[in-house]
């Protein structure tokens, strides 16, 4: 299986994280600079199309284009307090599509920075298919939480 992960902003590719997701094969975990929205989607996009991974992992802002990229190129996606506010605030020249793919969405209950309500009315408004996932945290994801998420979802399996 071919995951690939989206970091946060201001964050990092090299984690906790993508160390745990390497057991269920192949990581492509990109160091990226969130300045230039539009810019940064085309760069995911030639990765999605050279990689064609079977998850994307997304974090934040990271989520934010998972999103995206999940919808459109039909990928399944776990994403993480994912900054989908975003899509509204900022209109970048990214592609819009109506889709089935699932989410799996974490959402922190108590996120000052991504405000859960707001996600989930974001996500209502769509049509799409998701999956939420509340824990008792803000905006960082412990790294329990996000081994539990991704078990949860169904996307990741470990070996008993």
């Amino acid at each position: 299986m071919t995951t690939l992960y989206l970091h946060g902003l201001n964050s990092y590719n090299q984690t906790r994280r993508t160390e745990w997701l390497q057991q269920f094969g192949k990581v492509v975990k990109p160091l990226l600079s969130y300045q230039n929205i539009p810019k940064t989607y085309q760069i995911l996009e030639k990765l999605v199309q050279n990689h064609r991974p079977d998850v994307i992992v997304g974090s934040s802002m990271g989520g934010f284009f998972g999103f995206y990229l999940g919808n459109y190129y039909r990928i399944p996606t776990l994403l993480l307090n994912p900054a989908l506010l975003m899509s509204v605030l900022v209109c970048p020249d990214i592609r819009l599509s109506a889709s089935d793919t699932k989410h799996s969405i974490s959402l922190g209950k108590y996120d000052d920075v991504i405000r859960p309500e707001i996600t989930k009315r974001l996500l209502k408004d769509r049509r799409q298919r998701y999956q939420i996932f509340e824990y008792d945290i803000g905006h960082q994801t412990p790294f329990e939480v996000f081994t539990d998420v991704a078990v949860k979802s169904g996307l990741f399996i470990p070996n008993i």
